[in-house]
């Protein structure tokens, strides 16, 4: 019975967890040194408007409002994925699930968790403005990421160590990575975006049936895809100055629809690996 649910207990846990550590520090203050989008002059903090004085100061509050709590979309993306989780769990009990993703191992909560971080993760920084508010920024996004390559090379590869010690491994690299600030995290993101890519054409290639996946399986793919240029595109045109930017305004696509569209891609892909045939 706990197995059944304990994708939800991940759920809840990692809410109650990030949520109320992240309260504390919005009540309490943002301790650490101003990212360096607020010392860019003009400032290059993805469009929405603060008080500077704020930042320096290290005091209370949220700088970015919208930005920042609508990154709570997470909370119900990383919803559907458990209620799909804990639905296959029963569904299968004790048989053999038809894919990973799918299975009572700890890849699916682990996916619950990444969905879940990736918007909350990022409210850190838009709350705070602080260099290391960016760097969990950059976590969370490594590790989503991360999890669509490693999984990718985990449902034709049966070995579950090359899986976890890869996956923390790269992880914890390109965090350290993007901490150092010598090369640009959205750089270092694209590198395993780009990784993911090849990893998910070569299934494609290797087995006819794979290939031959249902239409349904198909379009869930291609509407993540779509998601997230979709985003992309919005995540451009909110940049400082560009043609979407209004830093008064209320409504800021960076926070209202990048951060949503990121959230919907991971929905997408996982209804995608629950309907497609892994190759072994």
């Amino acid at each position: 019975m706990f197995g059944e649910r304990r994708g939800f207990v991940v759920w809840i846990g990692a809410i109650v967890l990030i949520v109320s550590l992240f309260l504390v520090f919005v009540f309490a203050g943002w301790p650490g040194t101003p990212d360096n989008c607020v010392l860019d002059s003009p400032n290059t903090c993805y469009c929405e408007a603060y008080d500077t004085a704020d930042v320096l100061g290290n005091a209370p509050g949220v700088r970015q409002p919208v930005n920042t709590w609508f990154n709570l979309y997470a909370v119900f993306s990383s919803l559907l994925v458990a209620i799909g989780v804990h639905a296959d769990r029963k569904e299968f009990g004790s048989g053999a699930a038809p894919n990973l993703i799918s299975s009572k191992t700890a890849v699916p909560d682990l996916y619950i968790f990444a969905v879940l971080f990736l918007g909350l993760g990022s409210m850190w920084f838009h709350a705070s403005l602080t260099k290391w508010g960016g760097i969990l920024d950059g976590v969370s996004m490594f590790v989503f990421v991360a999890f669509l390559l490693f999984y990718s090379i985990r449902r034709f590869l049966t070995s579950a160590w090359l899986f976890w010690v890869g996956y923390l491994l790269t992880v914890v690299a390109f965090s350290v990575i993007n901490g150092t600030g010598v090369v640009s995290p959205f750089v270092t993101i694209f590198t395993l975006v780009i990784a993911y890519l090849v990893v998910e054409v070569y299934i494609w290639v290797r087995t006819v049936k794979v290939m031959q996946g249902t239409v349904k399986t198909k379009l869930l793919w291609l509407f993540a895809v779509g998601s997230i240029l979709a985003a992309t595109f919005f995540w451009v045109g909110s940049q400082t100055g560009n043609f979407l930017c209004n830093p008064d305004s209320l409504f800021q696509p960076h926070g209202l629809l990048w951060h949503p569209l990121a959230g919907v891609t991971a929905v997408l892909l996982y209804f995608y690996w629950r309907t497609a045939k892994d190759p072994v």
